[in-house]
Order: structure tokens, then sequence, then C-alpha cells
């Protein structure tokens, strides 16, 4: 099984199945690549979905669908994938056609997680990370047509997901915001003038960092690498911002996604993974 989540063709086929099935709102087929239990977070931030059967026999990640897929037409624009570790990073906008008129277009990163099941490739969790606020915003410019369509969004929330689905989904409105950003700008600047203890500061006391993802160490005992790191598209969706970032050393520049989880209490860093592809 291990051998199969090495395998980067199968990760990304995996992967591909769901803008796949999305476009031809085939729901089935959509369903069927996650895991049991999986775990879906869209926006991260938001109440997580659940793969496990309700009383009624539906899944939370059927009532999912129902409600922000079935309705809408939607476009994934992939500018970069990241595979490392038994996980997919994709770079990424989608465009979301809620109606003839009211079209938005949203900055994500998409975290695939990814299991074996029955000999298969299966995502066990998908954590979508981008900003509902500047969503909303551009979904309102249209006038009328936003309203309507707004109200249908509302409606197939309640009917499909409940008062306590549409609470869930709201709790993404709050989120760390620009004052994450310029934690990891400042992280940046720690990383590239080499300066150890600044960047140190930045973290929790048991604070991790992946560098790459699946090669984890404290903080306090990790030594920063020779080379220079700069980013770019920051998104803050709940307690987590990430960035598109580029790695160089020498004449090699590496592209890839971070991931900066920040604790609850205060706005120190508790885990930052950087997915970055290793050398073959």
């Amino acid at each position: 099984m291990r051998t199969l989540l090495r395998d980067k063709q199968a990760c990304l086929a995996c992967v591909e199945g769901s803008p796949a099935a999305v476009a031809v709102h085939n729901k089935p087929e959509w369903l069927s690549l996650f895991a049991d239990c999986a775990v879906v977070e869209d926006p991260v931030g938001s109440k997580p979905q659940i793969n496990l059967p309700d009383d009624s026999g539906q899944s939370p990640l059927s009532r999912f669908y129902e409600t922000f897929i079935a309705a809408n037409d939607i476009r994934f624009d992939v500018d970069y994938d990241v595979v490392c570790s038994g996980a997919v990073v994709r770079d990424l906008d989608i465009e979301i056609r809620m109606s003839e008129k009211v079209k938005v277009r949203v900055p994500m990163h998409l975290l695939y997680e990814l299991t074996t099941e029955n000999g298969e490739v299966r995502i066990k969790r998908l954590a979508a990370h981008w900003e509902l606020q500047p969503m909303l915003r551009q979904q309102m410019q249209y006038g009328l047509a936003s309203a309507v369509a707004g109200i249908s969004s509302f409606w197939r929330m309640l009917r499909h997901m409940g008062l306590s689905g549409l609470s869930g989904f709201l709790q993404a409105r709050e989120t760390v915001g620009e004052a994450g950003k310029e934690k990891v700008q400042t992280l940046v600047s720690a990383f590239n003038q080499k300066q150890n203890r600044a960047l140190e500061r930045l973290f929790t006391d048991d604070g991790m960092i992946a560098w790459p993802y699946g090669h984890d160490a404290r903080v306090a005992f990790w030594d920063i690498p020779a080379g220079s790191l700069r980013v770019e598209k920051l998104l803050s969706a709940g307690r987590v911002t990430t960035a598109t970032v580029f790695y160089r050393e020498g004449k090699v520049e590496k592209r890839g996604v971070a991931i900066f989880q920040f604790d609850r209490r205060n706005l120190l860093i508790r885990n930052a993974q950087f997915f970055l592809e290793q050398d073959s």
C-alpha cells in the first residue's frame, strides 16, 4: 500500500478524479473518491464534513455535494501540483458559475491527504484553503442576480445541511487574516537572514516544521537550509495561512505550497509544512 502512495501518477489520478466528476455532475463517482471516514474541510475553518452515513443513510459528503456542487458549474484551473509523502497539494483557482449571470473566481490551495482502500488510492482528508469574505464580495457584485443566487444557495444549505450545517459553514468567517500573512512574511525574512532565534520566536514552544512535508522536526533543533525563500498568493482560512512558495538554492528553484497552522490562543505557529517535491 505504501508503494502505491509513492506512485506519483496513481496519486494524481485520484486527485484528478474530483474535478472530472464535478465537471459532469457525477455524484456517485465523486463520492467514490473518498475513503471511509474521510474528512472534508471546505473551506478550512468551517465545520468538517465526515464521510459517515447519518440516521437517514446519507453521508455529510452527500449533503455537501447537493449543497455546493450539484447546482453550480465549477471549473478547476490548476497552476501547479506538488506530490510528496502520500499527499497532493494543488495551487489553483476555481471558477464557480452560480447562475447565468453570477460567476466567481476563487484563489485556492487544495491539500489532498491520501490513503489506500481495497487496493485503490482514496482521499482521506481534503482541506480547501480559500478566503470566504472575498468570495462573498465577488458574489454580491451582480445586483439582483446576486441576491437571487445568494438566496438559492442559502435555501440549499438549509435544506440539505440544516441550521447546524449553516452555522458550521459560517465559522469560516473567522480567520487569522492579514495578521497570519504578516507572520508568514516575518518567517520568510528570518529564514533568508538565517536568524534561528528570530524564527524560533514565531513558533509555540512545541512548534514543528516539516521541510519537506513528511520530515517533521522541532523548530528548536532545525537547521535553516542554505537557500532563499519567497512567497506569493497568501491565503488565510480559519487558523491557517497558506502560501505559494519558491525555494532557490544556487541555480535551482523549487516551487511548492506551505501551510502554517496557528495556535488558537495566540498568533504563534504550531506547525509549518512545506510541500516541496524531492529530487528523484
